[in-house]
């Protein structure tokens, strides 16, 4: 019977073997601190890399929070590790005033580095991230040398043993532009701004994620801009996101003008460490009101009317969108997808990427018709 299984598993591994390609788009998936349970939601050995979101950069080059890492993180540290997934560390800086002050000092700079490079380390460390989004004005002197910290610390992490992947998130739009290509050139990955295109504040309701359309961010255009600086399309990974916005909006014509700051709502209910700041979730909503799929942008969108008459309107993504998505990394022979954060689709949707995308390798798809020919336990 063993020997039957295993020739038929070869079998069908030597005729799919076609479909099992080296361009296989690759998933990677964020973890909010603000939920230390939220990697339970997927399969960890189906992911290719984990990003520890977020360990926050002050002014002066020291990490100025640290979310509990890595003390309080044993047990994601020990899942990653028996399912063989890479955990990289994501370094956050938001503030231009923050930026200028921090790489127009040397000595904050070096301080910095050295930070990073001992995070970088750490047992159970495979990386790190800089995810520096910069959207106002960030000084030219400071920019060059943030060019400069990016080379050192590539230099750096390449010398480690064994050497460690350093990945950068590479906003769209905005007043500065950190990245020029010879500093891309030097990083393993750049995550590309997928999301946000409407926002909590934006003075109209619209797609979050678009596809393509006309939007200031869509992922046509950060591919673009991507390749314009040089990088690879296998380099690429575009940002997904697993929550939507909710806003209160004057009229029921699509995309209209918003009252007042939205709601930001998770795919799917959150049962464990709900974050205090997501009240609905989008499935409940399209329970209640229904939705439609927008072609035009690639994502999708539902209407109703309050009890006291207010107009509301909430944009998302789901199956259909990422279906969509999925055909474009295709297409495009993209470096893959992040997922942020995990656990807002109680796994749904990552998962759902797990089976559109099909096995990485011949040995993966063998271990998945192994799986399936096992009877469950009772």
């Amino acid at each position: 019977m063993h020997f039957r299984r295993l020739s038929t598993c070869l079998l069908l591994a030597l005729l799919l073997q076609g479909s099992v390609s080296a361009e296989t788009p690759k998933a990677w998936g964020y973890i909010g601190w603000w939920q230390p349970q939220s990697w339970r939601t997927v399969a960890l050995g189906q992911l290719d890399r984990l990003l520890f979101f977020e360990l926050k950069v002050s002014p002066t080059g020291e990490i100025a929070e640290r979310h509990g890492w890595p003390e309080k993180w044993a047990d994601l540290r020990l899942a990653a590790r028996q399912n063989n997934t890479p955990l990289d560390l994501t370094l956050t800086l938001f503030e231009p005033a923050a930026f200028n002050t921090l790489f127009s000092s040397t000595n904050a700079t070096v301080r910095l580095l050295d930070e990073a490079s001992s995070l970088a380390g750490g047992e159970g460390v495979n990386g790190l991230q800089l995810d520096f989004e910069i959207y106002s004005h960030a000084r030219p002197d400071a920019i060059d040398r943030y060019r400069e910290f990016v080379g050192a610390l590539s230099k750096r992490l390449r010398l480690q043993s064994p050497p460690k992947n350093l990945s950068v998130f590479l906003p769209v739009g905005g007043e500065s532009r950190l990245y020029d290509a010879a500093t891309l050139g030097q990083v393993d990955h750049v995550v590309l701004q997928g999301y946000d295109s409407h926002w909590l504040e934006s003075k109209a309701a619209g797609p979050v994620a678009p596809l393509t359309g006309n939007d200031a961010v869509t992922w046509e255009k950060a591919v673009a801009l991507g390749a314009s600086l040089g990088v690879p399309n296998t380099r690429m990974l575009l940002g997904f996101p697993l929550y939507g916005y909710e806003w209160m909006v004057k009229g029921q014509t699509l995309r209209s003008a918003t009252i007042g700051k939205g709601s930001t709502t998770s795919f799917a209910p959150i049962h464990v460490d709900r974050p205090h700041d997501i009240e609905f979730n989008v499935q409940d909503q399209v329970r209640r009101y229904g939705a439609s799929h927008d072609t035009a942008s690639g994502s999708s969108y539902y209407q109703f009317r309050r009890k006291d008459g207010q107009y509301m309107e909430g944009w998302f993504e789901d199956w259909w969108t990422l279906g969509r998505k999925i055909d474009y990394l295709l297409n495009e022979q993209l470096g893959g997808i992040a997922f942020f954060s995990l656990g807002y689709d109680d796994g749904q949707l990552v998962d759902y990427f797990f089976r559109r995308r099909g096995p990485r390798s011949l040995q993966d798809l063998i271990d998945q018709i192994e799986k399936a020919k096992t009877p469950p336990t009772q």
